[in-house]
Parts: C-alpha cells; structure tokens; sequence
C-alpha cells in the first residue's frame, strides 16, 4: 500500500494532467472529419486517433495550416456557419467566424500560417472574399464576386484572383491582403477557375478570352520580375484546368481536345523556361495532383457505367453520379511511367463537393503524405460506409479510420 500522502500526490497530479489542454505532435498526422461530424485526427497506420471537437456540431473540410501545427474548420451548429482554429500545441480553440445569414464553404490558409481566408455568402447575393488575421481576429471583407478562386503568393501579402464569369465585367489580377483594388491586372479571365503561380513565384498561368471568342491557356513572366519576359500561349477547348509543381516552375495542364462543358481530358506539362510541352496522360483525367516533392502527378480516371474506362464521348462524366467508380493513377513526370493504383468509389462528398473543384483545393487541402509516397482518400466500403483510406504507391491500402474528407499535414 502507498502511503496517504503519496496518493494525495498522485491525484493532484492526475487533476493537473486532466486539466491541462491535450498536446499531439501532429507531424505526418490526417486530419478528417468523423461520422458524428467531429474533427479527428489520426496517424497514417491508423493509431493514435484523437478527436479535437465534441457531438452536436459538424465540421467540414479541415485544412492544415503550412507551418502544420494548426487545423482550420468550417463548423456548423443550428444552422450558424463557423470558421475555427485548433491547436495541436494545446493552446484553446479559436473562433475566426460566426453567422447565420452567411455561412462559410472554403477556407484557405495564407503561406505564413498568419491569416485564414475565407468563402462566405454575402448580403449582395454574392460571395465575399474573408480575411482573419490570428494576431487581430477581426474579419474583414477584402472582394465579392461570384465564382471567386485565388492563390496567395507566397510573401503572403498578396493574392491572384479570379472573380467572375468569363468575358466582361470579371477581374483577373493581383490584390494586396490589405487592399480591395487589383494592383497588377492581369488579363481578360477565360473558362478556368483558380489561377496559379509558380514555385519560384516568377511566372503566373490563367485562360483568357481573346479576339472573336478564342479560348487560350497563358503562361506569363511576372511585370517586375528578373529576365527577359516570357508569354506562352496554347489554344484549348472547353475548360481548362493548372496546376504547377511545387518544386519547378512546369506547368500541368488538363483540357478537353474537343468543345466540351468541362476540363477533363489529357494532361501535359508545359516548362515555363523552355517553352516545351510534352503529353503526361492520354486517359481522360477528371483531376490532378503534385506530390510534394514534384515527381509525381497523381490523378482520377472514372469509369462508365458498364465498369469500362470512359471516353470523352461519356455523357454521364458530367453528371457525378454517386457511387461512380474511378481509377487512381500515378503518373511519373520525368520517364512518363503511369501505374495504376486501385480502383475506388469516393464518398459523395468528396464527389461532389471537392473533385468539382480540384484545382482550387489542390492549393488549400492536401491528399498527398508529406513524404509522397501515399495519398488518402474517403472511400465507400461494400455497405456504403465512407472509410479513411491510405493508398501506397505499391497499391496496398489501409483502412485507418470511419469518416470524411481527410487531409494530410505538410510535415
């Protein structure tokens, strides 16, 4: 037996322990979102599985910040939108956000994990532009504008935005955080959604509308930046979607080679130095993305109907049928080896919701681990069920948790 006053000890420092605020290291961890809509988190072999929030509010779409030790989160309780900050350092939740009248559906961390930026509606029956500085906490309304895409630089001072319908009256150009005009416009924006800039932060891609209607995908030196300048133009049909690598300034681009509602088609890549385009994928990519490290291109090849490959002729692609099926593949940029990885079902969510919009989450939410050597995805088990799944380059799969929309940390 322990003495009385040891066990007094021993409870006073368990009641210290209890009522300190939990402490993980988040390093490698997935953040995700539970069936009971709480926010979670979890190791990739599936240990170590925390939960952040409690039952009775949902959350949706956590986003990491870049230096990976905070989650942003979209909440939502009886019907009041939130955006909300957790700390894996143990400090206390912080409530950016809150409204009725005008939810928020996207955030996006700023470079130097200092401000959350955000999509809310807007009284104007347009969407707003939100900044929240974590050292201010007031909010602020930068732009409105419907569809609204942008990418921040990475001095995260400021953001190319894209606002607007193709054609006239829509804005393409740079915006200072601090300020609501565009500093550097840019170009009449075409039928894309979010802008991009290299890794180097010297080139800028967008599609245009020029003369009669033609539809051209641009690659454009900065105005102000070292060297002689660079413009590249390729014509494209339909939509068009870009992305860069994170470690090179080459450009990845998906567009349709027929008139077409959509972007989904081959990927190329275009080397903003030389001018060189070269064919990544034949198959008809639906969405894409770097892995960290720049080696690969991951991306989503759906089926039809009869579980075939589909075609660009595939009616129903656009339609985004729930418990449609996909095909994972790699794509090696440098030999231009392509490996398939597993056939899946997405959960609808991540569906409808994310893969519309890829390019501009592509910036925000990660599915790549910070080592590029595996993606995790929601996918649909044979009861429906949406599970956390870990897919490895070598195509073995791990089931980790039970719920939706997992990202993975930067580190």
């Amino acid at each position: 037996m322990f003495p009385l006053r040891w066990l007094a000890a021993l409870l006073a420092l368990a009641a210290v322990a209890f009522a300190q605020p939990l402490q993980l290291d988040p390093a490698g961890r997935i953040a995700f979102i539970d069936p009971s809509g709480r926010l979670a988190t979890v190791h990739p072999d599936g240990s170590g599985l925390e939960l952040l929030t409690e039952v009775g509010r949902r959350f949706q779409f956590p986003a990491w910040s870049p230096d990976g030790d905070k989650i942003a989160a979209i909440g939502m309780e009886q019907g009041i939108g939130t955006v909300e900050v957790f700390s894996l350092a143990g400090e206390e939740p912080l409530e950016l956000y809150r409204s009725l009248p005008q939810p928020p559906f996207y955030l996006y961390w700023s470079p130097d994990s200092q401000t959350v930026s955000f999509l809310a509606n807007h009284p104007t029956n347009v969407i707003g532009l939100h900044l929240v500085s974590l050292s201010e906490g007031s909010d602020r309304v930068l732009l409105t504008g419907s569809p609204f895409y942008w990418t921040w630089a990475a001095d995260s001072d400021s953001m190319l935005v894209h606002i607007g319908p193709p054609g006239s009256g829509s804005r393409l150009g740079f915006t200072e955080a601090g300020d609501d005009t565009l500093v550097e416009n840019l170009d009449t924006p075409g039928f894309f959604q979010a802008p991009v800039i290299s890794a180097s932060g010297r080139y800028v891609a967008f599609a245009n509308v020029g003369s009669g209607g033609a539809r051209s995908v641009i690659l454009r030196s900065r105005s102000g930046g070292a060297g002689e300048p660079v413009e590249r133009e390729l014509r494209h049909q339909g939509l068009t979607a870009l992305a860069f690598s994170p470690t090179e300034d080459l450009l990845a681009l998906m567009r349709p080679p027929q008139a077409a509602p959509f972007s989904f088609g081959p990927i190329q890549i275009l080397d903003a130095e030389s001018g060189r385009l070269e064919p990544l994928v034949d198959d008809v990519a639906f969405a894409f993305f770097w892995s960290p490290d720049g080696r690969f291109i991951a991306y989503l090849t759906p089926f039809d109907s009869s579980g075939q490959q589909a075609s660009l002729g595939d009616s129903q692609l656009v339609s985004l049928q729930p418990a449609r099926r996909f095909s994972l593949k790699v794509a090696e940029v440098a030999s231009g080896d392509i490996r398939e990885l597993a056939v899946v079902i997405p959960s609808p969510m991540f569906l409808r919701q994310f893969l519309p919009f890829f390019d501009q989450f592509a910036l925000s939410h990660r599915l790549w681990s910070p080592d590029s050597d595996a993606l995790v995805m929601p996918l649909l088990d044979a009861q429906g069920r949406s599970q956390i799944t870990v897919i490895s380059l070598d195509g073995s799969q791990q089931v980790v948790a039970e719920g939706d929309t997992p990202f993975w940390n930067v580190r």
